[in-house]
């Protein structure tokens, strides 16, 4: 381009694009006085370079307006997906925007469906916004996985719930409960999550028994710690022999039933506190009684009323088979390190004689080994197991009362 044409450029835009549609007299008397200064041009040259000026002020004032064009929407998405620059702002059809959402859906990118769908959020109206996102399942998982990442469980919930997935809000709103940390509060807002948001849902029903069950056992919490608290502040039985260490409130099932096993063992089913009352009421099995029961027995080291508890009309039954092997007992018995006395009296009681005679020779129960052995009528096992107790000991006189027996039949 030569300086003449760069001289009337120049010229140009300093006077403005708005005097340019179409050359004046003082603009070109202008123009050629610049070019009449510099070079003599032929009039055909200077109707090419007024031309040329026309066309660029075209495209100058196309470029404007294209500026607040909105660009395709696979551009738009492709620079999403790539992590390109964009913006989502000169969209302003719903159409557009409707697009936008379902085109990033169709590239299955989370990060582009969470963008469109806060976009649309916050430029839509909020009955257009649920409507539309409502026929998009894909698009509410990335929104539903975005809210819950923001922490604000208050607002997923309402969400899920106008978005229609009820059970999802639901959970949200179980999991708001769990957030109280008194055992009041937390009670009051469990039942009335579960009166609004679990209560005639059939997809929900086996959850709402649950939470029904898990209110049940909190109030019984709140009602068995109200009594134990001021008993055990004021020395009372059974504090004063054995001080409460912990609250009962928020714990399972199952330790709950231990802790009523421990402290209030005896009482009648009619107590509140009552362990087999607890049992009743959460239809626990008599297995999971027997063991939680035999553990705080053992783990306390009363006797009596592991013998109470394990006694045939307390256990069995109408089978006539125990509910709990003995093995299982002494089980428990081993890890509450029993005596020895305890531990000969019901490995006695096991069905098994090779397990009760591999379980009494581990732990060194000498008394139960020659009694099993007898009943096995090993002889052989006997005279080896001589080396195994104390010289004058009452197993080794036990033992060898054993072998002068001579009406006992032997094995061979």
């Amino acid at each position: 381009m030569n300086y003449c044409f760069i001289t009337f450029l120049n010229h140009y835009f300093s006077v403005g694009t708005k005097n340019l549609s179409k050359p004046t007299s003082s603009s070109a008397s202008s123009l050629e006085s610049a070019v009449k200064r510099d070079s003599k041009l032929s009039h055909t040259e200077v109707s090419k370079l007024y031309a040329e000026v026309t066309s660029l002020k075209r495209k100058l004032q196309s470029s404007e307006r294209s500026r607040w064009d909105a660009p395709k929407v696979s551009d738009t998405i492709i620079r999403m997906v790539m992590g390109e620059p964009f913006s989502l702002e000169m969209y302003k059809s719903l159409p557009d925007k409707l697009t936008l959402l379902d085109s990033a859906i169709e590239y299955h990118d989370g990060n582009s469906i969470t963008a469109i769908a806060l976009f649309l959020k916050k430029t839509l109206k909020n009955s257009i916004f649920i409507s539309e996102l409502r026929k998009r399942p894909v698009a509410i998982n990335h929104y539903a996985v975005y809210l819950r990442s923001m922490g604000d469980e208050e607002v997923l919930a309402s969400q899920l719930q106008t978005l229609g997935r009820k059970e999802e809000a639901a959970m949200c709103r179980y999991r708001l409960t769990l957030q109280e940390s008194s055992p009041q509060a937390r009670y009051q807002s469990m039942k009335k999550c579960t009166d609004l948001y679990f209560e005639g849902y059939k997809i929900l029903h086996r959850e709402t028994v649950l939470l029904r069950e898990q209110c049940s056992l909190l109030n019984k919490q709140i009602l068995i710690e109200g009594a134990d608290s001021k008993a055990s502040r004021e020395r009372k039985p059974p504090f004063a022999d054995c001080p409460k260490e912990a609250e009962l409130y928020f714990l399972p099932l199952i330790t709950t039933l231990y802790y009523c096993c421990k402290y209030h063992f005896n009482q009648s089913q009619s107590s509140i506190s009552s362990p087999e009352s607890l049992v009743k009421e959460f239809n626990m099995s008599e297995k999971q009684y027997v063991m939680t029961a035999a553990k705080a027995c053992a783990n306390q080291r009363k006797w009596a009323d592991l013998e109470t508890l394990l006694a045939p009309k307390k256990w069995i039954m109408k089978t006539k088979k125990p509910t709990v092997g003995f093995d299982r007992i002494v089980g428990i018995l081993l890890k509450a390190k029993a005596p020895n006395d305890i531990l000969q009296k019901y490995m006695l009681m096991m069905d098994d004689a090779t397990k009760r005679l591999e379980t009494a020779k581990k732990y060194k129960i000498h008394s139960v080994v020659i009694e099993t052995l007898k009943q096995m009528r090993d002889l052989r096992g006997l005279q080896n197991y001589r080396t195994e107790v104390k010289y004058g000991s009452s197993e080794d006189i036990q033992l060898q009362t054993l072998l002068k027996n001579t009406s006992i039949k032997w094995k061979t």
